[in-house]
């Protein structure tokens, strides 16, 4: 009994060891898929339920070791405006997009590229700044719609500096459309790699 116990602490000991996916610097393309009709959410004003999509680029800056800052744009279209608009009508729209990433801690020695882990979850919590097009401007309503969102997710080591990367948000609109949506977003994540530790990447 005693020596699984101490086979068992070695074995969390070695997990915890390792250092998160996330480097000093790290650019992510994704995809997203927007989704306004769950019931709980409670969007009485949806046109319908069809599924919006936005492509994001952005890029991580170093903070700490716990924690990055993650800026970076991305083009999409809502399919689901609300009452005002008739069911077929959408809207494209350019994001900019600010947050803080919460991560397990990355490696202390920036040159020991193989000891991260295999998964490297995260949390974080940001805005999105969406640019609506002339769609909103034609019925007197404001383009520019901003979003709190909250989630996490997870990147999946594939080779040294390259990972897929899943992640999760629940979006809340703050400006006159108050309206719910979860977002889910799939693409990969690149580490730029410098040639030697820096202290702070902005």
């Amino acid at each position: 009994m005693r020596n699984h116990l101490i086979i068992g602490l070695c074995l969390v000991f070695s997990l915890n060891a390792k250092a998160q996916f996330f480097g000093r610097k790290s650019i992510g393309i994704q995809q997203g898929a927007i989704f306004f009709n769950e019931s709980f959410l409670n969007n009485k004003n949806n046109a319908n339920n069809k599924t919006s999509w936005v492509t994001e680029v952005d890029k991580n800056l170093y903070i700490s070791r716990i924690s990055s800052f993650n800026m970076g744009f991305g083009l999409g279209n809502y399919k689901n405006p609300d009452n005002r608009f008739e069911p077929f009508q959408s809207t494209n729209f350019f994001r900019l997009k600010f947050a803080l990433v919460l991560h397990l801690p990355n490696a202390m020695d920036y040159a020991d590229v193989e000891n991260k882990r295999l998964l490297s979850p995260f949390f974080n919590i940001g805005y999105n700044f969406d640019v609506l097009n002339n769609t909103f401007k034609a019925i007197g309503s404001n383009r520019v719609n901003t979003n709190l969102k909250i989630g996490g997710g997870v990147v999946v080591k594939v080779m040294k500096d390259f990972g897929l990367l899943y992640s999760l948000t629940l979006n809340q609109r703050v400006n006159v459309d108050y309206r719910t949506f979860f977002q889910h977003n799939i693409g990969m994540l690149v580490r730029l790699s410098p040639s030697k530790p820096q202290s702070v990447s902005f």
